[in-house]
């Protein structure tokens, strides 16, 4: 920052300069030229005859709008009137999943969002337009595609450990698949086609079952946490910085095209990015050209539009951003660009129907925050020893720690200690379930924290469990205020004893969490049980009360996988097996 001494500008001077240089005085020129526009094109229309001044909404994704802004530049130099009616074409950058929920909404006809024109980076958006509930049926089933690009995983050239462009596999993605170790960046799926086909390419090589719902799982764990919410901007990850050369440069899944475009343009000292192809096919993106309104004028506007698009000069400009023509050939241009091997990569169309709700769906469910109540059993059954040295308590204590460890901070937690030694109720709550924020007076420690230092200083209690009574209570507390936004769940740390401790019987308890439990507003209950000598039998059936699950251990090296795998059944609730 500048300290030496300078002649002050006159006060006006100054003034005007500062506005002009700050967001306000920015926004303020923005409003301006937009209003002078506004005015200006009707006005102008009008004298040429026109009855009435439509606009033609035309939204597109960052990467393809310089190209469609152009080409509506061109479309409005020409004047054009349909049946007394000009129209005037406007393009706007905004994100495909606000596109797809305004007209899935059945807003099409008077939302200022939903366009006359869209070019998403997918027909993907348009297919989940057409099948999501409320959905616009009417929307084009076979839009015309203005360019495609291959969706890649990109990374800097010599980067080590990774395979060569041309036999890349998607099991790079996969934790501990990267060596030496590196982040991996997507687009979180909801936003972007590129994240549906990275958990779509997981779901196909990791098949189905529990233990393929596991491993899918900790795949959405460790990635979840460096999604993007929108197109990634590569200049971000390589800024040619000092500072980024000693970061350990992270794999991103992005399009080819982003890929060329960030080598063309990249500073000097940011390392130029290899785009890597995945051996097992991927999904070509097609940028469809579609037309959303009914309205005459605007149909015959569009189609207009889009033959303006055609002209060789834009396809050349398409070419020249790092577009492939939209069979999936690259053009000479971009033929002799660096960091992509021009010949057409193996893709496929299997990202359709039930495949893309199935891993949106997956991501959703698994990415979800958490709203959990830990109970933990500290009556006299959790003193016995397990092998000869460590008691129950002890590894229950462990997976305490390793199960705390796993969610995230934004977890909503509470945690309850069971026995009835600790009175009436049979339980000491250890801490309130509430939403996270702050959790103490200094704001430096959250709920999950202050949990695990909890559960650093569990001890037996003695007793009885009051096992029935509590979980029931337990199960009531999370019901009773549910989140629509989050996973709801009970935890169960025990023996599995209850030993006639508790007010209600096995069965009544059974009964109970069945008459409770709602499909809408699932909370189900995941046990994990110490020892051979645990009820089994009867904590298998309160577990399947609430689609929940049950887990039998007596080994610690086993409670990270049991944490996955409970956490894995949010796959299938509401409708789990036993």
């Amino acid at each position: 920052m500048s300290s030496g001494r300078h002649r002050l500008a006159s006060p006006t001077a100054s003034t005007t300069r500062r506005l002009l240089g700050s967001p306000l005085g920015i926004t303020a020129i923005a409003v301006a030229l937009i209003t002078a526009t506004a005015i200006a094109v009707p006005v102008g229309l009008d004298v040429l005859g026109c009855g009435e001044t439509r606009y033609l909404r035309v939204s597109a994704t960052q990467n393809m709008a310089p190209v469609l802004r152009e080409a509506a530049t061109d479309f409005n130099d020409g004047r054009p009137g349909y049946d007394g009616e000009c129209v005037y074409a406007q393009v706007d950058e905004i994100a495909p999943h606000r596109i797809m929920t305004t007209l899935s909404g059945g807003r099409s006809g008077d939302s200022t969002i939903a366009p006359h024109v869209w070019v998403p980076e997918s027909s993907a958006w348009v297919e989940l337009t057409r099948v999501s509930e409320g959905g616009m049926h009417g929307i084009e089933t076979d839009p015309p595609s203005l360019a495609s690009s291959p969706v890649v995983l990109a990374a800097p050239e010599d980067t080590e450990g990774m395979p060569a462009p041309d036999d890349t596999s998607w099991t790079l993605v996969l934790p501990g698949e990267r060596s030496p170790d590196r982040p991996l960046v997507m687009v979180d799926p909801n936003r972007g086609v590129d994240g549906m086909t990275v958990m779509h390419a997981v779901r196909r090589h990791l098949g189905s079952g529990d233990d393929a719902d596991t491993a899918m799982t900790d795949f959405v764990r460790d990635v979840q946490r460096d999604s993007a919410f929108g197109e990634i901007d590569l200049d971000t990850f390589h800024p040619g910085s000092a500072a980024a050369e000693e970061r350990v440069d992270p794999v991103i899944v992005v399009p080819e095209q982003a890929v060329v475009s960030y080598n063309a343009d990249r500073a000097s000292s940011a390392p130029p990015l290899r785009a890597h192809y995945p051996v097992e096919g991927t999904v070509s993106l097609d940028y469809p050209y579609v037309t959303t309104t009914d309205v005459p004028s605007l149909q015959s506007a569009a189609a207009d539009l889009y033959e303006v698009l055609r002209q060789e000069s834009y396809r050349s400009r398409l070419r020249e951003l790092g577009f492939r023509d939209p069979d999936g050939t690259a053009s000479p241009t971009l033929n002799g660009r660096p960091g992509l091997v021009a010949e057409e990569p193996a893709t496929h169309g299997d990202l359709t129907g039930d495949a893309l709700l199935a891993s949106v769906t997956d991501w959703n469910r698994l990415s979800m925050p958490s709203r959990t109540l830990v109970l933990a059993d500290t009556s006299a059954n959790m003193a016995e020893a397990l092998d000869g040295e460590r008691s129950r308590m002890d590894v229950a204590q462990q997976a305490a720690l390793t199960g705390l460890s796993l969610f995230p901070d934004e977890t909503d937690m509470g945690l309850w200690l069971m026995s009835d030694e600790y009175g009436g109720g049979g339980r000491d709550e250890a801490a309130d379930l509430h939403r996270l924020g702050t959790a103490d007076e200094n704001g430096e420690a959250t709920r999950r924290q202050e949990l695990m230092e909890v559960a650093e200083g569990i001890g037996v209690r003695g007793g009885g469990s009051r096992l029935y009574d509590n979980i029931l209570a337990a199960y009531d507390e999370v019901a009773d205020d549910y989140y629509e936004d989050k996973i709801n769940s009970v935890i169960l740390l025990t023996a599995g004893q209850d030993e006639g401790s508790s007010d209600i019987s096995h069965g009544e308890l059974v009964a109970a969490l069945q008459d409770r439990f709602d499909p809408e507003r699932p909370v189900s209950t995941f046990i994990i049980a110490f020892g051979s000598q645990a009820e089994e039998s009867e904590l298998r059936q309160i577990a399947a009360a609430t689609s929940g699950s049950l887990f039998v251990t007596e080994d610690p090296g086993e409670i990270g996988d049991i944490f996955l795998s409970s956490i894995s059944r949010r796959l299938c609730v509401p409708d789990c097996d036993g």
